[in-house]
């Protein structure tokens, strides 16, 4: 029985199943109204006004947040109750995008990696020494760091995970901050894909992939290592969320023997699982933990616009206040070790607030804005959506319209990556740049997409340019056929998995789509395995062997080269534009170049654009290569598809 069951909702949104509909949600404006005003690439993607992932420190004294700082983005911090803000120099040209505070409250921690090669070290900065260098905790090159545990009884010490012993797995390490000293309490032994450290700290629980398609859930007892669940292959998302207040069961975020996330509670010594709460179409997609109860305090849900329910009514009605009558969704941030003060972010499509509550007298405090709460008028508005796939497959997904668009008008398809992933209704820069451009903006969660259980993630094996594929082209048709698209000005865009889908698109399917756009996508399935992280062995690449084929036998070479972009080259008749980092460690650059050199060869209208100090990742590390990247994209899609562009 489900303990949880009576425990209170709050639904951070408008009535979400009237967001999905097999139409389009709303009618298109009048033909020749005004376009919204057209708002310059720095708002989106380098702007001084931006801020956001505000975190309370643990003695609830100050906050810390991300925003501008020298042309990049880095921590600021202040003591509450006083302007004494300041930024922390991390002494470096690359923006860091996420921190966390040492449980003293007197540092802050951050990852940060060199040139976008994603080999981040953790590093120590002081609050009350600002001028001091930060500390790289792991200055081993060509290695790659995270926090695993910030020790809520010991201020002195820290637990990460590191791959400084072999490149290939993550050992982990009790890291002294004073002294700068290293401990390994947990090494790896060669297929551990997941540890679990409890709030002291302490090694409780891990994840091994044991064979082709088994993993196990083990614990750490007197005797050793134990297993405590088998798994199969597809249970890969199972999530350790902590060690339950008695000290006998674990949290877990899991779909062991169910098509569905769910949050269980499996007991230590027996193995033993209840169901604490699931949803009945969706996966749970966050689960709130308390660190001072070990408690769930609320789980999230995405049906179309986000759903929250919580469990600790105390916390429901203290955030009540900032409920609204129009769509939002609520993200919990940071609470100090009391759980008195809570920083909120509360976004919609169109940006967000961040607000400080406090518990103890019901103060709400806002501490920042998106810089595009000012352009609110001028962005577009997303509905959810729902169509069928030509096989009767039930897909979802969003459509954006800027505020002037009069339809059919000209469209981009934004392929989400992963492909385990999928599309959410909250702000996207690049949804919003596109509609701000004069483009609806069409997301679909093709099969495979996370979010909507095993089952419909398992409808994508073997599928990679194939069924997969039918969604994109099926949602293609559901927009023009519901008078949203001109079919003769439709874009494909995506990143990593995206990209891979925008070449599928315009090789396999090249009548669909007047132009592409591929950012860091795979040309050649074949030799984009062969230079994947070493880290990838155990976690990943099981997966990819699963879903796409295993190179090494003979049969899946054939299929892998068949769904291959690059050896369809000649097929693409429209142009493509083809954006990569040199750094990327997912997705070699080899993958563009080839791709590249085989349009050359076929004489197709190709442009291409490779950052010389960048990766595989959405947010870049400078300002000047995310301008340069959204202004090729905007100028190419306005000689495409007669959208508007900033500059000349």
């Amino acid at each position: 029985m489900n303990r949880h069951a009576s425990a209170p909702v709050i639904v951070l949104s408008a009535v979400l199943a009237s967001g999905c509909a097999a139409a389009p949600p709303a009618p298109p404006a009048p033909a020749g109204a005004a376009p919204p005003e057209l708002i310059a690439l720095s708002h989106f993607f380098a702007s001084r006004e931006a801020n956001w992932g505000y975190r309370v420190s643990p003695d609830g004294t100050r906050l810390g947040w991300i925003t501008s700082h020298g042309g990049r983005s880095t921590t600021h911090v202040r003591t509450l109750g006083r302007n004494d803000t300041r930024p922390i120099d991390t002494h470096s040209r690359r923006a860091i995008y996420w921190f966390t505070w040492a449980r003293d409250s007197r540092h802050a921690l951050y990852l940060q990696d060199e040139n976008g090669d994603e080999n981040h070290h953790v590093y120590l900065a002081s609050i009350e020494r600002p001028d001091d260098p930060p500390v790289d905790l792991t200055p081993f090159p060509g290695s790659r760091a995270w926090i695993d545990r910030v020790i809520r009884s010991d201020p002195d010490h820290i637990v990460i995970a590191w791959n400084k012993r072999d490149r290939a797995v993550f050992d982990l390490y009790r890291v002294n901050l004073a002294t700068r000293e290293h401990a390994l309490i947990a090494e790896n032994p060669g297929d551990v894909t997941e540890w679990l450290t409890d709030s002291e700290g302490r090694v409780r629980g891990r994840i091994r992939h044991v064979g082709p398609d088994v993993r196990h859930l083990e614990v750490l007892r007197d005797s050793g290592w134990a297993v405590l669940q088998p798994l199969d292959l597809e249970e890969f998302n199972l999530q350790m969320l902590g060690v339950t207040p008695d000290d006998r069961g674990l949290w877990l975020l899991s779909s062991r023997g169910r098509d569905r996330l769910s949050l269980v509670r499996v007991d230590l010594a027996s193995g033993a699982e209840s169901l604490v709460h699931d949803d009945p179409e969706l996966d749970l997609e966050w689960v709130g933990m308390s660190e001072r109860t070990r408690e769930p305090l609320a789980v999230v849900t995405d049906p179309g616009r986000q759903a929250i329910r919580f469990f600790d009514a105390a916390l429901e009605a203290d955030l009540a206040v900032l409920r609204r009558h129009s769509p939002t969704g609520l993200r919990i941030l940071s609470f100090d070790d009391g759980e008195r003060l809570v920083t909120v972010e509360v976004f919609t499509e169109k940006g967000y607030e961040n607000y400080l509550v406090d518990r103890r007298t019901g103060e709400t405090h806002l501490l920042g804005r998106s810089q595009m709460v000012q352009f609110a008028h001028a962005l577009g508005t997303t509905e959810p959506i729902t169509l069928s796939a030509r096989d009767g497959v039930r897909l979802r997904g969003y459509l954006t319209r800027p505020p002037g668009f009069g339809a059919p008008g000209p469209m981009v398809l934004v392929v989400h990556g992963g492909h385990w992933a999928r599309d959410y209704w909250r702000y996207a820069p690049v949804v919003q740049f596109l509609a701000n451009r004069g483009y609806a903006v069409l997301q679909v969660n093709y099969r495979g997409s996370t979010g909507y259980g095993r089952a419909f993630r398992e409808l994508a094996v073997g599928e990679y340019a194939g069924k997969m594929h039918d969604d994109l082209i099926d949602s293609v048709r559901w927009a023009v056929a519901g008078g949203v698209a001109d079919p003769a000005r439709v874009a494909i865009y995506g990143g990593s998995y995206g990209g891979y889908a925008a070449l599928v698109g315009m090789t396999f399917t090249p009548d669909v789509f007047a132009c592409g756009v591929d950012i860091v996508g795979i040309s050649n399935l074949v030799s984009f395995y062969e230079t994947v992280p070493p880290y990838w062995k155990v976690s990943v690449m099981p997966l990819f062997h699963k879903y796409v084929g295993d190179p090494s036998r003979p049969e899946d070479r054939r299929r892998l080269e068949a769904k291959s972009p690059l050896f369809k080259a000649d097929q693409v008749k429209r142009p493509l534009l083809i954006i990569h980092g040199a750094r990327d460690i997912r997705v070699n650059v080899r993958e563009s170049e080839q791709m590249i050199a085989a349009l050359n060869r076929a004489g197709k209208d190709v442009r291409s654009v490779v950052f010389p100090d960048e990766g595989h990742r959405r947010e870049y590390g400078n300002w000047r290569n995310a301008l340069r990247h959204y202004s090729e994209v905007e100028n190419f899609l306005a000689r495409c598809l007669g959208g508007r562009k900033s500059g000349p």
